[in-house]
């Protein structure tokens, strides 16, 4: 299945009639209440009818038709899109391929509440405004508020609960990486499922419905975001990239997921990790693949040059 949908798509099935969606589907799964469904597996969650969306009284935690399908029935993000938007009557994708959508359980109920592997938890997201990671992203990293914003919208950034941390997330929500957002103390935190090793953090320079041409494989999240807006400063506008986190320069399973990926769409692949000792040696293990090479250490120190010197 491919991995992308069209960005049409994405706003329709966020807003597709979840109550509808889940009584005729799951109907093992939930109980209505008057206006409401409640989950069997947890019935603190509720979708209000006529809302496209959740809320979960226990934790006040909210999300729209897409999150629901996501985080408590096992749907990957492409297959939660394309389920609601064929509820909907909307016909955007292959019939072959909306038969591989994941099929309702009618003679159970859905184990909303039980993750797929004990050992992978999703930090939990901050209700509020996320200050704190924009602060830190804009003002330390020198990240432009738009971009910011950017992935926040696409579901690929939140701010976590607790620590008031960035995390960075796949859009299927199989893989994170957590940095820290006091400037004083240094966190790097990763996460994966466990039948998810080679999954990656990654988005595209114009938009989550598109097909990249070249994918840049940088090694921590805010180094892609670095490299796509120094690109973005002198790389023709017609070149769609996709900016790629490893989480790490030594992890050859992820890079040689990448490489499929876009060896699959016709795609070509650049390795663009540090400019240090590991890199040099990244670089020499991938000789298939062009290099581009930061001027100082990492991409976001070029970055934060470049706004030093006024042309940023």
């Amino acid at each position: 299945m491919s991995k992308f949908v069209s960005a049409e798509d994405k706003v329709f099935a966020r807003k597709v009639d979840l109550f509808g969606f889940l009584l005729k589907n799951y109907p093992d799964a939930v109980k209505v209440e008057q206006n409401s469904l409640r989950l069997k597996a947890n019935r603190s969650i509720t979708i209000k009818r006529g809302y496209c969306g959740y809320t979960d009284w226990a934790t006040s935690e909210t999300g729209n038709s897409i999150d629901m399908l996501m985080r408590y029935f096992g749907y990957s993000f492409v297959d939660a899109v394309a389920a609601l938007c064929e509820f909907a009557g909307r016909f955007s994708y292959p019939q072959s391929r909306l038969h591989s959508l994941p099929q309702p359980d009618r003679t159970k109920a859905v184990e909303a509440s039980a993750p797929k592997d004990d050992t992978f938890v999703l930090p939990k997201r901050d209700p509020g405004r996320y200050s704190r990671l924009f602060a830190y992203l804009n003002k330390t990293r020198k990240l432009p508020q738009q971009i910011i914003g950017r992935l926040v919208d696409e579901g690929l950034l939140y701010q976590e609960e607790q620590t008031g941390n960035a995390v960075f997330i796949n859009a299927d929500q199989s893989f994170f990486e957590i940095r820290g957002t006091n400037s004083q103390v240094k966190f790097h935190k990763t996460g994966h499922r466990a039948d998810r090793e080679s999954d990656y953090w990654s988005f595209n320079a114009k938009g989550p419905g598109t097909i990249p041409t070249v994918a840049y494989i940088c090694e921590g999240a805010i180094d892609a975001i670095s490299l796509y807006l120094l690109r973005q400063s002198s790389a023709p506008e017609s070149e769609n990239g996709m900016y790629c986190s490893l989480c790490g320069v030594a992890n050859q399973k992820r890079i040689e997921r990448i490489k499929s990926d876009m060896s699959a769409i016709g795609a070509e692949t650049v390795i663009a990790v540090d400019s240090d000792m590991a890199g040099k040696r990244c670089r020499i293990s991938n000789p298939d693949c062009q290099a581009l090479i930061p001027v100082g250490k990492d991409w976001n120190e070029d970055l934060k040059q470049m706004a030093a010197d006024g042309g940023f």
